[in-house]
């Protein structure tokens, strides 16, 4: 079994399928971290993302950033508490429930500096991340993506959810592609 078969398969149930995408989609095989779909008003420990349907535009609460096509909504942006916070622009057209102190978007170049800098390849999401950018970018693991990260960047996002407000380290990632959640891993 590949690598990234194997991570994958320790954070969620459903495999995940190739969706139809402009600007470069790509199929990552294994399992989706958000497979699970819970009932409107459930909550979730941190460090686990489920799918949630039938949310009002008001019960997502603030829409905070939008990166990639997909939307970050806080249902409480004031808070430095752990809370419900959602995401959306998934094909199936539901939102992404998870509980975090803080969420925040972050771009490919972003993660590419970082992965390529410190040399943190073989997590689950940078597994995912290397398979997606491969098909994309033509380009071998352990290399950036180059003259397609444009392309990559339209439908290609992270998310990364930390369990703090401040310096408590622990966090969770997640890759969204292409109007999917490709895969998801829990650090600190």
């Amino acid at each position: 079994m590949r690598p990234v078969l194997a991570l994958c398969a320790l954070i969620a149930l459903a495999a995940c399928e190739a969706g139809p995408g402009g600007g470069g989609s790509a199929s990552v095989s294994g399992p989706a971290p958000d497979s699970r779909e819970i009932a409107l008003g459930a909550s979730l420990p941190f460090g686990e993302v489920a799918t949630v349907c039938g949310l009002s535009k008001k019960a997502l609460g603030t829409p905070v950033a939008t990166e990639s096509g997909f939307t970050l909504y806080d249902t409480a942006a004031t808070s430095t508490g752990q809370r419900t916070q959602y995401v959306t622009g998934f094909d199936d057209g539901c939102a992404r429930q998870f509980t975090a102190a803080l969420a925040l978007f972050g771009d490919i170049g972003t993660h590419e500096t970082l992965a390529y800098g410190s040399g943190v390849l073989h997590d689950t999401v940078g597994a995912a991340y290397e398979e997606v950018k491969g098909q994309i970018c033509g380009v071998p693991n352990g290399q950036p993506c180059g003259s397609a990260a444009p392309k990559l960047a339209r439908n290609t996002t992270f998310l990364t959810a930390y369990a703090a407000f401040g310096a408590s380290g622990r966090h969770a990632d997640m890759l969204l592609h292409d109007g999917r959640a490709l895969a998801m891993g829990v650090e600190g």
